[in-house]
């Protein structure tokens, strides 16, 4: 009896391991399994259907990356991570230790890391066939189609969290489940930075700021209302009208890019 039970438990440990390495789609005869979709599901906290979209785009960036012949060194990629860590103003040691509170170990950011890196040097090449218009008359029609992403509201009221670890405040973020005691404030044009109520205006009611440095830290903002909307002229804001316009044209330049890949990839669904 001992023996039959020692046999089906082995027998389906070998059929659990076969479906979650089963094949779930080939994306020009590169395959996705199971494993995969769930593992993607699990670490960022999203439904299946999702987790298939981002697997099959890191597929077709994947090919784009070998087509192009773009790698990066163990010098490059060092160097880029002690970069990152001076900017958040952490040791590698203590990186690693963050990490390992999350039930990470750094090896693993590393291979992400990198992946990140050729992704960003794959978009620089596709960029460089696209045609950007970088001149005056252009950025001034797109702000006139756009001008109330370049409102500023004089009065702002937000919930302010401060930490040392930016990684907290990216949690927050997130989540949106608040792990500590919260400021609140009201930020006008007197006390305030105009620069912070210029980004501030461009977040949604009860939406999160990115993580800014302070002198005390970091700090996240939440904002909780906005009031006294005002639209600069033109001249006001040229150079912020201008960049958000390259920009504009490079994500649709690239976001069109791999719409057509996808359109002529060869996808199969398995299971």
């Amino acid at each position: 009896m001992k023996k039959i039970l020692l046999t089906c438990v082995f027998l389906s440990n070998i059929l659990y391991a076969n479906v979650i390495n089963a094949i779930s789609i080939i994306v020009d005869k590169e395959p996705i399994t199971l494993y995969e979709i769930e593992q993607t599901m699990k670490k960022l906290n999203i439904p299946r259907n999702q987790a298939l979209i981002i697997l099959v785009n890191e597929k077709i960036e994947q090919a784009q990356i070998k087509k192009f012949g773009i790698t990066i060194n163990e010098i490059d990629l060092e160097n880029s991570i002690d970069k990152m860590l001076a900017q958040n103003h952490l040791s590698l040691e203590q990186f690693k230790k963050e990490l390992k509170n999350k039930n990470q170990n750094f090896e693993t950011f590393k291979q992400d890391f990198k992946k990140d890196l050729e992704k960003r040097k794959l978009y620089e090449q596709i960029l460089t066939m696209s045609k950007i218009d970088y001149s005056e008359e252009g950025a001034k029609k797109f702000f006139e189609t756009n001008k109330s992403d370049f409102s500023i509201f004089s009065e702002i009221d937000v919930n302010i969290y401060n930490s040392n670890d930016p990684k907290i405040l990216e949690d927050i973020k997130k989540s949106h489940k608040i792990l500590f005691k919260r400021k609140q404030a009201h930020l006008n044009l007197n006390n305030t930075d105009p620069r912070l109520l210029v980004l501030l205006s461009q977040v949604n009611i009860n939406d999160f700021s990115p993580v800014l440095n302070s002198k005390n830290g970091y700090e996240l903002y939440e904002v909780k209302d906005k009031r006294g909307e005002q639209t600069p002229d033109f001249d006001e804001v040229k150079n912020e009208v201008l960049n958000a316009y390259i920009n504009k044209q490079k994500q649709n330049f690239i976001q069109d890019y791999f719409e057509k890949l996808r359109s002529k990839a060869n996808i199969e669904y398995i299971r």
